[in-house]
């Protein structure tokens, strides 16, 4: 009798539960990958490449659209989907909410490959054959995170501000550090690319 009445005061307390809100999307990473393009739209090898954080030009072919353009596809999702202010020009990838702002690099035909550009924080690191670039959902924390002042009284921010932050759980908590991911189209090549049968 004790069991049946505990399990009706659950359901009771249940339907009558009110949900949390969600979290504000601030809180998360967006990355949008590309889709079915070329091996050969990414990235070529460059040791110069910039670090995401200072720069604002869009490395590779394979464009998912500017930040600021109507007629692509980032801009729409960023409107419509996440429901972001549209501040006009002055959209950018440190202030959007979707992190878009380089392809894989080449040849960017491999899911095993791309997987470990996506995520893996070793990527790059060693040789830098893409200079300067990390892998991508770093790339959308970096462009993210807020200034440190260093031990000189520099200010920075990028790939130094954020390898500092870590070190530092109260700060580290302050950053977005979930990721919405959002794969676009197929993944990995062309249609024209493919063996004809």
């Amino acid at each position: 009798m004790k069991d049946t009445l505990f399990l009706l005061l659950c359901l009771y307390v249940g339907c009558f539960a009110i949900p949390k809100p969600m979290e504000s999307i601030e809180n998360y990473n967006i990355l949008m990958v590309h889709g079915a393009y070329g091996s050969n739209k990414g990235i070529d090898e460059n040791k110069d490449l910039k670090e995401a954080d200072s720069t604002s030009e869009f490395l590779g072919n394979a464009t998912l659209g500017s930040y600021t353009s109507n007629d692509r596809i980032t801009k729409w999702i960023g409107a419509n989907v996440f429901e972001e202010p549209d501040i006009g020009n002055e959209r950018n990838p440190s202030n959007a909410y979707i992190y878009n702002w380089r392809s894989f690099t080449n040849p960017a035909n491999s899911s095993f490959n791309n997987a470990i550009e996506l995520g893996s924080r070793t990527w790059n690191r060693n040789n830098e054959r893409f200079g300067h670039r990390r892998s991508l959902m770093e790339e959308a924390q970096e462009v993210k995170t807020f200034e440190i002042v260093d031990d000189s009284g520099n200010v920075r921010k990028g790939q130094f501000a954020l390898q500092f932050i870590r070190k530092y759980p109260d700060l580290y908590r302050q950053l977005a550090s979930r990721y919405i991911l959002i794969g676009h189209s197929m993944g990995g090549e062309s249609r024209d690319n493919l063996p004809k049968t």
